[in-house]
């Protein structure tokens, strides 16, 4: 697992958000009308971003597979509105990044190694900020040849 550290500016992106958790398993709630109102608009982005804002659970270590979440499903777009979607924020900062290839049924050993391997030796701590996934058109969840970047949001500990 190659670790990269990474600082982006805020952004401001289109999309659509759910409040869920784990346990409930709604992502496709949520990106089912996302891509379709997608294609009945013509609009066919380079990258998609799945933003997931779990506040301060994850910190505290009190994170459950029921706890509630925002996540969003989100694009960039060159225009400020369109109907159906609402403007999703991402906050500026540093970003652990590294690449995630294959289904999602292999994504949480991936952050396991992540949280329990990576980060304790990394110099770093979690930040209260949203974590990501960047991916294009053809990310496929259930696929093995599937490949996204997963951002997760760090700070430097003191």
């Amino acid at each position: 697992m190659e670790i990269k550290i990474r600082e982006i500016r805020a952004m401001e992106l289109m999309g659509q958000k759910i409040l869920t958790s784990i346990s409930k398993k709604e992502t496709s709630k949520l990106w089912k009308p996302f891509r379709q109102t997608l294609k009945e608009k013509d609009l066919f982005p380079k990258l998609f971003y799945s933003i997931h804002r779990y506040g301060k659970a994850v910190q505290e270590g009190s994170f459950s597979l029921d706890t509630q979440f925002e996540k969003c499903a989100a694009i960039e777009l060159d225009f400020d509105r369109i109907d159906g979607f609402e403007k999703i924020s991402l906050e500026g900062g540093k970003y652990a990044v590294f690449e995630h290839s294959g289904s999602v049924s292999k994504f949480q050993q991936a952050m396991q190694k992540f949280y329990q391997e990576w980060l304790p030796s990394s110099g770093y701590g979690l930040d209260n900020r949203a974590h990501f996934e960047t991916f294009d058109e053809s990310y496929d969840p259930f696929s093995e040849s599937s490949v996204e970047l997963i951002w997760t949001p760090i700070k430097v500990l003191k």
